[in-house]
């Protein structure tokens, strides 16, 4: 019998988690994720999809605008993509909590880790090809192969692929579902500071706005979220371990 996921006591341990550890993630994170999200934020503008109406169109300028951006995206992305690997080492890894550890093991562990968030996104994607409903059941079945990565590094790249796998069987549902209550909320809320804080930029910038401030606040609510998240999928893979023990 499948054990049910107890999306309570997964929200409670990530925000713990994120108490437990906030000095150390601040400080990672606000150089290695806000940081970057807001230099990207500032001098990379959106791609341009006004009057667009279908998924072509505006994939085709999506990916304009990056081939004119490249070289801010890619180094910027980076730095963020590496900064959620320390991250994770702190929420993780009892015996790497301070930061410089976080780091060093994170610079190890960077390629390993690249790849398998390549891997598992492109067996995303197959299931998004093969079906759309398959996408969402993929997204869910991998939602832990980050936390698996840092913290049973031994596993590799096809073994963490695997391991998440095994780890989310029946419960690869409810692992979605959660994170998109967590996404949905996140969205509403982002949304209305950001609606606040343009009304305001308008007021005193006129039409252009205040570009630095809007470009700050979308920055930092984008860090939060992408540290929560973080902290939820550590959390997801502590208590899907907790249920695989059970089971045997």
């Amino acid at each position: 019998m499948a054990l049910v996921l107890d999306f309570s006591a997964v929200w409670n341990d990530t925000l713990a988690a994120l108490r437990r550890h906030r000095e150390a993630i601040v400080a990672i994170a606000g150089i290695l994720i806000f940081v970057p999200n807001w230099a990207s934020a500032f001098f990379v503008p959106p791609p341009d999809v006004e009057g667009l109406t279908s998924i072509g169109q505006i994939l085709a300028a999506q990916t304009t605008n990056f081939e004119e951006n490249w070289e801010i995206i890619v180094p910027l992305g980076l730095l963020s993509f590496f900064g959620g690997i320390a991250v994770l080492t702190l929420l993780l890894r009892a015996d790497m909590e301070r930061v410089g550890d976080a780091l060093l093991f994170a610079v190890k562990l960077l390629p390993v880790y690249f790849l398998t968030a390549l891997l598992a996104g492109f067996l995303t994607g197959l299931g998004a090809f093969a079906l759309f409903i398959g996408l969402f059941y993929v997204a869910g079945r991998l939602m832990t192969v980050g936390p698996i990565v840092v913290a049973e590094p031994d596993h590799g790249i096809f073994g963490s692929i695997q391991r998440a796998w095994e780890l989310s069987r029946g419960s690869g549902w409810n692992c979605l579902m959660l994170f998109l209550i967590v996404m949905i909320v996140a969205f509403i809320l982002t949304g209305v500071i950001d609606l606040i804080v343009g009304m305001v930029c308008l007021l005193i910038g006129g039409p252009d706005g205040v570009p630095l401030v809007q470009s700050l606040f979308n920055a930092l609510s984008g860090s939060i979220l992408a540290v929560v998240i973080l902290a939820l999928q550590s959390s997801l893979y502590r208590h899907l371990q907790q249920q695989a023990a059970l089971k045997r």
